[in-house]
């Protein structure tokens, strides 16, 4: 006796005739008639009373459609069972160079993807390419292309920095700017560590710069940038999860350090495990060509 069997019996006690039964099944009905009577068989048992044009389930059979009902409502509740614990299972680490691109990715493949949960953190100073072999991290977004044996890196998103200006300040005006050109201010800048701060501290201290970088909270920096004139700066990917007011220009920065092209990094071996991001990330690719 077979899921199969249980199956057709229920679509012959249902319809109520082998031919309309065989019809739904595409099968043939001598095929159906033999199907019904191995089951009556191997239960030892009649389950219809047959006429010539039709055939009604007995007081057997009808005790058996029961059992029936009940045996296949359990199958299709274990493979739903089944299904919702493997996807639970599944689980990606993912690293980041930077918070934007880090806010920008997580919420999007999680909705792309409810089955599967993402495990996502900063990396600033760690040896990425180690923490890749030692599998504590499946992928890790770079900000540029790892070249090691065995790691995978596929160009992703493009990002920029721009210099948040409040109106009246004299660099509001500029099509674009360099870091090196700022004049002595003083730059917000959230307190979330990642790529772009490391890059612009070390712009600022290789050429002695008179910038002034002043971190908070985040949520402090933010009430700052709507409340004072500082600059600030923003990245394209982190955008929408700014509100820099009414008063403010977005001015494109220049600096080479500050325009990069993210890679998603991988360990060839480990790429079965995170196709589905990698799927994810090319249609997202796609989507924003604009960024």
């Amino acid at each position: 006796m077979d899921i199969t069997q249980l199956q057709y019996f229920k679509i012959i006690a249902e319809t109520g005739s082998l031919t309309k039964a065989a019809g739904i099944l595409h099968i043939s009905q001598p095929a159906m008639s033999a199907m019904l009577k191995k089951f009556e068989q191997e239960l030892e048992v009649e389950l219809f009373d047959r006429s010539p044009n039709r055939i009604c389930l007995n007081k057997t059979g009808e005790i058996a459609l029961v059992h029936v009902n009940n045996i296949l409502q359990d199958v299709e509740q274990m493979k739903s069972d089944l299904l919702s614990t493997t996807q639970k299972n599944i689980t990606i680490s993912a690293a980041f160079c930077d918070p934007g691109v880090r806010w920008f990715c997580v919420p999007r493949f999680s909705v792309a993807y409810p089955g599967i949960k993402i495990k996502d953190e900063l990396y600033e100073d760690e040896d990425i390419t180690g923490l890749l072999a030692e599998r504590v991290y499946d992928l890790a977004v770079t900000p540029w292309k790892i070249q090691a044996k065995g790691i995978q890196s596929l160009p992703f998103l493009k990002d920029r920095v721009f210099l948040s200006v409040p109106d009246g300040n004299s660099l509001a005006g500029c099509k674009s700017i360099s870091l090196k050109d700022i004049p002595a201010q003083t730059l917000l800048y959230p307190q979330i560590g990642g790529h772009f701060l490391a890059q612009i501290e070390k712009i600022i201290i290789e050429n002695n710069l008179p910038v002034t970088i002043i971190k908070n909270e985040y949520n402090i920096t933010q009430y700052l940038i709507r409340t004072t004139n500082f600059l600030a700066t923003i990245s394209t990917l982190s955008m929408e999860l700014r509100n820099d007011g009414t008063h403010r220009k977005l001015v494109p920065m220049d600096d080479p350090e500050l325009n990069i092209i993210y890679y998603i990094s991988f360990f060839k071996s480990n790429r079965n495990k995170i196709e589905n991001f990698l799927m994810w990330a090319e249609e997202c690719k796609n989507s924003f060509k604009e960024l």
